[in-house]
């Protein structure tokens, strides 16, 4: 897929409880405000502190990374009203073009409602059927029990605990693999 632009559709991906969209100038208050929150900054590799120019940065990483065919960031919105919830990403892995990994993060005004669920199968969906994916990866923290629990619900198999797999915030830790392969994902 890289080199190859995706085609990312522009009225987005919707389940009727969640779209996902790509991110627009618009939405860089929310994003700054959501990262601002200390779970977000603990368990994702957000700068820290964030500003403006963090989350305009992420607006251009995102138009980037759908020209290059390596990238789908968006932002994860209520259906109805377009209010942002969070974010979610799918990126391929660089040697492997038929596997990617998959991010996300809620804000803390919008979590317990199953909004990285949804948005992450919304994601997958897209990934097995428009960009060839194979493998979709998940990884989080032992220590983060919400994006364990989005795993499972989404579907995905742990397949177990990657020691000091990734450095976040200067600091190796422990992950714990998770994966969703192509005919895995659920209606």
């Amino acid at each position: 897929m890289a080199g190859r632009a995706i085609e990312f559709p522009v009225e987005g991906l919707s389940d009727g409880v969640v779209t996902l969209r790509l991110p627009a100038d618009a939405d860089v208050p929310a994003l700054t405000e959501m990262c601002q929150d200390e779970a977000v900054q603990r368990y994702t590799t957000v700068p820290d502190p964030y500003g403006p120019g963090d989350a305009r940065n992420f607006v251009r990483m995102a138009a980037d990374g759908v020209a290059s065919g390596e990238v789908v960031y968006c932002v994860t919105t209520d259906a109805a009203s377009g209010e942002p919830l969070g974010n979610c990403g799918i990126r391929q892995h660089p040697t492997d073009p038929a596997r990617w990994d998959v991010g996300y993060l809620v804000a803390p005004w919008a979590r317990g409602r199953g909004v990285a669920t949804r948005a992450v199968r919304l994601l997958c969906r897209f990934g097995f059927d428009e960009l060839g994916a194979e493998r979709i990866e998940l990884c989080a923290e032992p220590a983060n029990l919400a994006s364990l629990g989005v795993a499972r619900r989404a579907g995905f198999r742990r397949e177990g605990v990657l020691r000091r797999y990734m450095e976040i915030k200067g600091v190796r830790r422990d992950i714990v693999m998770h994966s969703l392969l192509r005919g895995e994902l659920g209606a």
